[in-house]
């Protein structure tokens, strides 16, 4: 689990962008529908990234659709494996 999801060779999502693996991104009042994020995970499962990528963010993020999962699949994953998320999110000051 050492390479990074941007280090992948030729993930199905660089191909179509970042919004519709990142839902929660597009405006914090909105709630999504179950279908939003079923048409980011059909791509994850089409790709052959998937497992590697999901035990990725597992460790490290805490948003978006990562290999299928959303934030709230991780969280439960996290919590029955006893992992805590190691994303430090740092603020810059301009």
């Amino acid at each position: 689990m050492s390479r990074k999801p941007w280090e992948f060779e030729n993930p199905l999502c660089s191909e179509i962008g970042t919004e519709l693996f990142f839902l929660e991104d597009r405006d914090e009042k909105t709630v999504f529908s179950q279908e939003e994020y079923k048409q980011a995970q059909k791509i994850c499962f089409s790709c052959s990234h998937k497992t590697e990528c999901a035990e990725w963010a597992i460790y490290n993020e805490g948003f978006g659709v990562w290999g299928g999962l959303t934030a709230k699949d991780r969280a439960q994953i996290r919590r029955a494996r006893n992992i805590n998320l190691t994303v430090s999110l740092t603020l810059s000051t301009m």
